[in-house]
């Protein structure tokens, strides 16, 4: 469980503190937990399962920081011939290569792979179908 302090519940006291008082808690603010520097995060939804191998699926919300620089290993969204593709980052001597569960792509001197941002998280809806209505039907989803 996350668990933040910064926003505690005032309460105005008169007569004695209660006990439970040092228990209060905050409201859990999952924005500040997700997005480390808003100005530089964006959301895209994930579209297929080209990288459901590593858990990121169709219809998946990806949070993406733009700010941060790929590494080996990292997840990210590239921008390669005019498209967005989410793919896994890598170095294939001394090379950049977008890899998926279909395909790898090549930096080459045609095809230059601009990375766009860093995947830090990702949001899935885990409700099933027959909950999906009014009000609930758009958890998670963009």
């Amino acid at each position: 469980m996350i668990r933040t302090f910064e926003n505690r519940a005032e309460q105005k006291i008169s007569g004695f503190q209660s006990p439970a008082a040092d228990y209060l808690e905050g409201r859990l603010d999952i924005a500040s937990t997700l997005v480390v520097d808003p100005h530089s995060t964006f959301y895209f939804q994930m579209k297929g399962d080209a990288l459901s191998s590593i858990g990121i699926h169709d219809g998946d919300i990806l949070i993406i920081d733009r700010s941060l620089n790929p590494e080996h290993g990292a997840i990210v969204i590239a921008f390669v011939n005019g498209n967005f593709t989410c793919r896994i980052y890598q170095i294939a001597s001394k090379v950049p290569v977008l890899k998926n569960d279909n395909d790898v792509i090549f930096q080459t001197e045609i095809n230059t792979l601009q990375v766009w941002g860093v995947v830090t998280s990702i949001c899935r809806n885990v409700l099933p179908k027959s909950l999906k209505t009014g009000k609930y039907r758009h958890v998670c989803a963009l």
